[in-house]
């Protein structure tokens, strides 16, 4: 286990809990580099109390379900076999849309088979659910070609918003322009920024989902050079399912919808504004160590807190945090313990352990409030008040450079790579650049005990 300590100077800040999830990244996901509390801390507004709990996601959303169906895109349908297995495109799709169609939370449905026209121009032909399911089951039979990646996610979202409905969109995300736009493959991230203006000028999150499925039949590359296309028999080639919607609705797709997220998950735009929070110091689960108790005997949340280390007994005491309201990937004991930070003012400060709430504790009527909590060490005072504050960064996940590549021509040397998807991404997060880095910045004040 890894404990990060900080030094800070004494402070005296009023207490509050702010949460911001940002889309702005920095590149390592397991790095957690000691940062100055002067730079990082963001002063929190005055308040005496724990914030209220986040708004939770709506029981019901409106969702239309956009799938790219270019001959690039015919590999991940292959026709149906007796004794053929599925490929796990095929399966993941139609347990997805079955979900979309006789789930209860989907209020309105619409599909949408996405296509070029002669001209060069999107076209997102409106489907029933069974052409929709027959497609992903039995495949694509016309010679049908592929939308530039820009201008699919331009006509889709631009549909959805004046349709008011989350967009949900699955392609393999390999970029094509047109010959006469070879230029595109230098502009890609600026044009994804351009493409997806409306999610920014809207208020709208998104959800980048990724996984690999097996591919039977020709692939087109980007890279067109030594091969303009190669015939796979089952190798693995990425395919993307992005969510794009007002916050609370997004998530209600992503945990209600798919019950089975892949592993790669990434998220921008997203915006909490608080967390709730308390020291626990009275359950026999969490019980602290050394001189600590709550400042307001009678407080509940006890947000605010008195304690006295000593050389040989250092204080550890236990936050009870709700996080509820994140994706469930940013909710793993993993995921917390390699980018959390502890930032003491007036203290040494480190972190000690993360632990989910188990069915004991939720059990527990004082604690099943919260979905985690965090054992903190406190070995020494500089200070006779102060602060300590947690932070998570929002780090981009490491997969997006594992599977990217700038040569996609042979996936079967090379599998499970998208061409230029670190510039894809960039282009995502050039619309949320003015957000903080944090997903959330939770602040617990102290004094020093008599």
């Amino acid at each position: 286990m890894l404990l990060t300590r900080f030094k800070c100077s004494a402070s005296f800040l009023l207490l509050c809990v702010v949460v911001v999830l940002s889309g702005c990244y920095t590149r390592n996901e397991n790095s957690a580099a000691e940062t100055e509390p002067a730079a990082t801390v963001e002063q929190p507004p005055a308040a005496d109390k724990a914030a209220p709990a986040a708004t939770p996601a709506p029981e019901k959303v409106n969702v239309n379900l956009y799938l790219e169906i270019s001959n690039g895109m015919k590999g991940f349908m292959p026709p149906a076999e007796a004794g053929k297995e599925p490929t796990v495109f095929q399966s993941r799709l139609n347990k997805l849309i079955s979900e979309i169609q006789d789930g209860r939370y989907v209020a309105e449905k619409k599909y949408y088979l996405a296509r070029e026209d002669k001209q060069g121009q999107p076209v997102l032909d409106s489907v029933s659910y069974n052409t929709m399911k027959s497609t992903v089951v039995s495949g694509i039979r016309a010679n049908v070609l592929g939308t530039p990646l820009p201008d699919l996610l331009k006509a889709a979202l631009e549909q959805s918003v004046k349709q008011n409905a989350v967009s949900v969109i699955i392609s393999d995300f390999i970029h094509g322009p047109h010959p006469d736009k070879r230029g595109q493959f230098i502009s890609l991230d600026s044009d994804i920024r351009s493409s997806l203006k409306e999610a920014e000028q809207q208020g709208l999150a998104i959800a980048v989902l990724a996984d690999a499925s097996g591919f039977y039949g020709n692939y087109y590359p980007a890279v067109k050079k030594p091969a303009t296309s190669r015939t796979l028999t089952g190798e693995e080639v990425p395919f993307y399912i992005w969510v794009i919607g007002r916050q609370q609705e997004v998530l209600a797709v992503t945990k209600n919808i798919f019950r089975n997220l892949p592993p790669q998950q990434a998220y921008f735009g997203f915006d909490y504004k608080d967390v709730p929070f308390s020291a626990i110091l009275k359950a026999n689960q969490f019980r602290p160590a050394g001189t600590v108790y709550c400042a307001s005997r009678n407080a509940d949340p006890c947000t605010a807190i008195k304690l006295l280390p000593e050389k040989s007994i250092p204080v550890e005491f236990t936050l009870g945090l709700d996080l509820s309201a994140l994706p469930r990937q940013l909710q793993q004991e993993n995921y917390l313990k390699r980018n959390l930070k502890v930032i003491g003012s007036g203290c040494k400060a480190s972190l000690v352990s993360v632990t989910a709430a188990d069915d004991a504790v939720r059990a527990s009527p004082d604690l099943a409030r919260y979905t985690h909590f965090l054992r903190l060490q406190v070995p020494q005072l500089i200070g006779t008040s102060g602060t300590i504050t947690l932070q998570l960064p929002q780090v981009q996940p490491a997969w997006i450079d594992a599977w990217t590549t700038n040569n996609d021509n042979n996936p079967a040397a090379d599998p499970k790579k998208t061409y230029q998807l670190d510039k894809i991404i960039d282009g995502v997060q050039a619309l949320y650049r003015d957000q903080r880095t944090y997903l959330f910045n939770v602040t617990i004040k102290f004094n020093k005990a008599d």
